[in-house]
């Protein structure tokens, strides 16, 4: 809370508390009493010991002595503002006030601070009842200060009327010749007070988060628009204003919006013009506070609008008339008067009556000065001479010995008069009006104690200093960034305080060099060391020039600013710009730029360089499995033990993903990066704990040593990338040092992908079918649907070579989906139960959308579900099986039948055979072909042991011999398929030999 004399003041006797009617105040009084059920409603204004009731209603007393006034804590409250005492009798500072304890006995007290034109508060505008009111709401607190606000907008303009009114009276009665222009100012008065009668107010509330308003009645008959008053977006309502004011209007509000309001209220105010639909321009003031919620968030903004078209009509006015007045008294120059020896008037001029406010009948030719004194003391315009000239004027004494004095003429004008002797014994008398020599002096001094205040208050350090950098003047700001306390005072010449500060020596003469060359240096950035203490600190200068009088530089100003967040936060950013926010190493950019030095200080001194490319084995595993911030955990680990792994002066990156890359600093020989990669495989090897699980990843790296595998930072690096797919293909968890040649077969690789995608974008793939027959009659049961590959120049090119592309760039999913929707579209044309099988890639199973390919794809062919046969290897359910055995039921429960395809290679798992029901149990080609061996036999004996348990399908593949479809047969296999009964089918050779059988049937 401030205090009273920093808040109020009384306003002046003859202003607003001695004005005449109060109808509209009372009527605002009125108002708030059946507005808030009030007995008591008032609009008090404090003089030195009283408050006056410039309007009531409740009460018949017009005033209070402000000691026991409530209102006299009210004004203590910046502008605007609101204090509201539910219960007088429960506060402390009330609870004994003659206006509780006594008549009326008030209960209940609200009341908010009003202000002055010059913004200064001059009393409140409050309720009293004498019930508590413990629910005085937010809401009734707002409405009362809006009505606050429409009683300081009527006080405001009794204020602007009776200053223009007194400014009219004063010039009304300089010089009689202005009786004209005192007539034009009654009029303009009189235009005033009907401005003010009639003036049309209205008041707004802006919601901050919605960014709209919403008009009251009062402000849609201002506007003349929007008569349902419906709330308008901040465009809408800023597009009425005059295009000329739009600009300034939007900046205001956009300032409020974001916090930034003028004032302590945080809102603003403007006088602006706005355009009626009918073309008409009317002038608004507006003023407007900002309410914030409990937690100090800004909400909204509210606040009134007055159309004062017609008071900015007679300001226009006034001015011109002003300027005209201005311009003739200007034109007029000195007044003058001699007189005679015999104490006659003799010469004067039309100045002199004008100043001095002489009638003809009193200043003209001839007439006696005596006479002329007479009248101007009956006038009182002697009233301020010093008093030894007061006495002469007025006969009681001889003319003292004064060439010049001043006096205040009563209409407030000063004029200087000189008095000088002619030689004939008379006196020559000139007047001149320095009325505005001295409001322009007493100006001045304000202006100068203004600037003061300012350059001493200010929040960023000021100071004045020669040309050779010794500070002559600075405020406290600055005495605090040199680590002095408030207590050692404003710096002053005598200190030798100077500007040499700077942490960096040179820094001191780059600042003057600057200076001296541009004239101005503008946020001059250095480290700087404070004279007390010895801290050093970052600061922003800005400095200019200033000019002597005879033109050259004098010295300079300028002003600092602490910038040590605003280092800390840059240096921050370049951190981040060249770190990963995971595991704090550095960045794809970073390696680059670290590369790009250690290749050319490499150069420079004979010496080598040596890239590692890792890329992490099994990754996406874990981070399918575990979860991505289980993978965050895990890529921490990993950048641990990379580092760990190097030595002082190597660089470990993370490039993103799973990719990390590391520079090798002058490797004396490849043992030495051999054993790094080793070293970073056997410590990568090892599990790793992730809040109770255990991972295991792998990593495989490629290397390229500079400058043999490449002089430049993207050769190198390129050739490294290189090797590691070549550690890729080796098996991974390995590496590989760069050799001529891997790149070609690289491109081969790359260029393999392109000429897939462009097959499948131009239809180029082909299925082919091979018949699937059953062991007891020989007939055939279905079709496996293999995907073919013609390609336009290689000619067939062979799974095998074209698969593991397709998974690893993620193409074998587009490519599974369209097998999918072939092969159920060409069966659903077969005759009788024939199936179709579709083998489905791990790849597939690790992307979304799956099961509504199936659903889709069955769909659209109109192909039974019970038909669709889906081929699946083990390593499908490695990947998440709790995740693929829940979609295989799904699919299953659709009718969907199941297979698992080349069982007993490589992952077999009995535990998958017992969490899910496979139709069909595929056995693999390599079994079939070794079933001379007896291992070999005895696998299959057994895998059709387990199918026959299991109530599975056993089908052999590969089957190309006489002898091996015997021992099959021989053995219990249910299907078979190979060479030796049918080779795979084009779709037209399928449906042809199909046919073949049905007629051979027959």
């Amino acid at each position: 809370m401030q205090s009273f004399d920093h808040d109020a003041v009384p306003p002046p006797r003859g202003a607003i508390l001695e004005t005449g009617p109060q109808e509209h105040l009372d009527a605002l009084c009125r108002t708030a009493s059946e507005l808030f059920g009030a007995p008591i409603a008032l609009i008090p204004l404090i003089d030195e010991d009283r408050f006056w009731f410039r309007a009531r209603c409740g009460v018949e007393e017009d005033g209070a002595d402000r000691e026991s006034a409530f209102c006299n804590h009210t004004i203590r409250r910046a502008r605007g503002q609101a204090l509201v005492v539910p219960d007088l009798t429960e506060d402390p500072r009330f609870a004994h006030s003659p206006l509780v304890v006594g008549p009326p006995r008030a209960r209940f007290y609200a009341g908010v601070a009003i202000g002055s034109i010059t913004g200064r508060t001059i009393g409140t505008f409050c309720i009293i009842d004498i019930e508590a009111r413990p629910d005085f709401s937010a809401t009734q607190v707002r409405a009362l200060q809006e009505l606050a606000l429409l009683a300081e907008a009527h006080l405001q303009l009794h204020e602007r009327r009776d200053a223009a009114a007194a400014e009219a009276l004063a010039r009304a009665e300089a010089e009689e010749r202005l009786v004209e222009r005192e007539a034009a100012l009654r009029v303009t008065q009189a235009a005033h007070a009907m401005a003010e009668r009639t003036a049309c107010f209205g008041h707004w509330r802006i919601d901050v988060r919605r960014r709209t308003i919403a008009w009251s009645a009062g402000i849609a008959r201002i506007f003349g628009r929007n008569d349902a008053l419906r709330p308008l977006s901040i465009d809408e309502h800023i597009a009425l204003y005059h295009a000329d004011d739009r600009a300034g209007v939007r900046r205001t509000v956009e300032e409020a919006l974001a916090g930034r309001g003028s004032g302590e209220t945080g809102g603003y105010d403007h006088r602006s013009r706005v355009i009626r639909p009918d073309g008409e321009e009317r002038v608004v003031t507006v003023h407007g506070i900002a309410q914030h919620d409990d937690t100090g968030r800004l909400v909204a903004l509210y606040g009134v609008c007055l159309d004062v078209t017609d008071l900015a009509r007679s300001e226009r006015q006034q001015r011109e008339a002003g300027e005209s007045l201005r311009t003739t008294l200007e034109a007029m120059g000195q007044g003058l008067m001699m007189i005679d020896p015999d104490g006659r008037i003799r010469v004067h001029n039309q100045r002199a009556r004008t100043l001095l406010g002489l009638p003809d009948a009193v200043l003209h030719e001839g007439a006696r000065y005596a006479e002329l004194l007479r009248f101007q003391a009956e006038s009182g315009e002697f009233r301020t001479a010093p008093p030894e000239v007061r006495e002469w004027l007025l006969g009681d004494s001889p003319r003292p010995p004064i060439s010049r004095y001043e006096r205040i003429r009563p209409n407030g004008v000063v004029v200087e008069v000189n008095i000088a002797p002619t030689s004939s014994g008379g006196t020559v008398c000139t007047y001149t009006d320095v009325t505005e020599r001295r409001h322009g002096e007493a100006a001045l001094r304000a202006a100068e104690a203004d600037y003061q205040s300012l350059f001493h208050n200010a929040v960023i350090g000021v100071y004045r200093a020669g040309l050779d950098g010794v500070i002559v003047q600075a405020n406290r700001a600055l005495v605090r960034l040199h680590g002095y306390g408030e207590g050692s005072g404003i710096l002053v010449p005598e200190t030798d305080f100077g500007h040499d500060w700077y942490v960096e020596p040179e820094r001191h003469a780059a600042f003057l060099d600057l200076l001296h060359r541009d004239g101005r240096v503008e946020d001059f950035v250095s480290e700087v060391r404070r004279h007390a203490g010895g801290e050093t600190i970052w600061v922003s200068e800005t400095a200019w020039l200033i000019p002597g009088a005879d033109g050259a530089p004098a010295g300079y100003e300028g002003t600092v600013a602490d910038a040590t967040e605003r280092k800390r936060a840059e240096a921050l950013v370049e951190h981040m710009a060249r770190h990963d926010t995971l595991t704090g190493l550095p960045n794809r950019r970073l390696f680059h730029e670290v590369l790009g030095r250690a290749i050319a200080e490499a150069r420079r001194r004979g010496g080598r360089v040596a890239v590692l490319c890792c890329d992490l084995d099994r990754f996406k595993a874990v981070n399918d499995t575990f979860g991505h911030p289980a993978g965050d955990a895990l890529l921490r680990v990993v950048a641990e033990r990379l580092r760990g792994a190097l030595r002082e002066g190597d660089m470990v990156a993370r490039l993103g993903g799973d990719e990390f890359a590391i520079i090798l600093s002058d490797p004396d020989e490849a043992r030495r990066i051999a054993s790094v990669a080793r070293r970073i495989i056997t410590s990568l090897a090892r599990p790793v704990d992730l809040d109770g699980l255990s991972a295991v990843v792998g990593v495989s790296i490629g290397i390229a040593i500079g400058p043999e595998d490449g002089d430049g930072p993207e050769t190198l690096f390129k050739n490294a990338d290189i090797a590691l797919y070549r550690a890729k293909d080796s098996g991974r968890n390995t590496f590989r040092f760069y050799e001529r040649g891997m790149d070609a077969a690289v491109a081969t690789r790359n260029l393999l992908e392109l000429d897939l995608r462009e097959a499948l974008r131009s239809g180029g793939f082909a299925l082919h079918y091979q018949p699937i027959f059953a062991v007891a009659d020989g007939a055939p049961s279905g079709f496996e649907a293999l995907l073919r590959w013609n390609h336009p120049v290689r000619g067939p090119v062979s799974p095998a070579e074209f698969i593991s592309v397709a998974e690893e760039s993620g193409l074998i999913a587009p490519m599974g989906t369209w097998a999918l929707n072939e092969a159920c579209r060409e069966a659903a044309g077969w005759p009788g139960e024939m199936r179709v099988a579709v083998n489905v890639s791990a790849v597939q199973f690790r992307k979304q959308g799956l099961e509504q390919a199936v659903i889709r794809a069955l769909a659209a062919s109109g192909l039974p579900a019970r038909r669709l046969e889906l081929e699946i290897t083990e390593s499908v359910l490695m990947q998440d099986s709790d995740a693929v055995i829940g979609c295989l039921h799904r699919l299953r429960a659709l009718g969907v039948r199941i297979a698992l395809d080349d069982f007993g290679t490589g992952y077999s798992s009995l535990s998958y055979l017992c969490r899910f029901p496979f139709d069909k149990i595929k056995v693999d080609r390599s079994f079939v072909r070794d079933l001379d061996n007896p291992v070999a036999a005895a696998i299959v004996h057994a895998i059709v042991g387990i199918g026959e348990r299991l109530g599975s399908t056993i089908t052999a593949e590969g089957v190309e011999t006489e002898e091996q479809l015997g021992r099959l047969r021989h053995k219990g296999c249910t299907e078979v398929q190979g060479f030796l009964l049918s080779r795979p089918l084009a779709a037209e050779d399928a449906r042809a030999f199909m046919r073949g059988r049905i007629v051979a049937a027959a």
